[in-house]
């Protein structure tokens, strides 16, 4: 649940902070605004997926690919994401950007910032899920995500994110001379 006074940022079209809003009083429909999304990858090279609690109220119930959440008022994408990442997941790691993109849909018109982070269980300790937000955590192959033969409902904001990650990352395979 959100924090009775949390004031997020509002931005153009372009990424340009113009001005500040409370959250009871955004139109996520039109309004933009910007988003942290990390992802986590464990020893094994997955992702650490939540499954969002039911009283979420964007996409309840579906599958977030990262961790994050919105930039709030006097905050940076990289502060957002370290306090995002230790309120969902009770820990925090060194980040890696790995860009900003743009990203619209039914309820959201989003400027994300992507960052990667490693979690290891003997580093880090036990995960300590944020109760309101996050109903439990779940290991998944970027491949499986991908496929998604289960039909499982994931958050349409972070399958944009994983999409700009994974073209990414095609990208520099491709341009790697060797």
């Amino acid at each position: 649940m959100p924090k009775p006074d949390e004031v997020i940022i509002l931005v153009d079209k372009h990424n340009t902070i113009i001005g500040d809003i409370p959250r009871r009083l955004m139109n996520f429909d039109t309004d933009f605004h910007r988003v942290t999304y990390i992802f986590v990858i464990n020893k094994a090279g997955n992702l650490l997926v939540q499954k969002r609690t039911d009283n979420k109220a964007f996409c309840p119930g579906y599958y977030g690919v990262t961790t994050g959440g919105v930039v709030d008022k006097g905050e940076s994408y990289i502060d957002s994401a370290h306090r995002e990442l230790q309120e969902e997941l009770g820990f925090d790691a060194p980040l890696e950007s790995q860009g900003v993109f743009m990203t619209q849909g039914k309820g959201f018109n989003i400027w994300g910032k992507l960052y990667t982070c490693h979690y290891d269980q003997k580093l880090h300790g036990e995960l300590t899920l944020q109760p309101k937000e996050v109903a439990s955590v779940h290991e998944m192959s970027i491949e499986y995500i991908l496929n998604n033969k289960d039909n499982l409902l994931f958050t349409p904001d972070t399958l944009d994110a994983l999409h700009h990650y994974t073209n990414k990352l095609t990208k520099a395979q491709n341009d790697d001379p060797f």
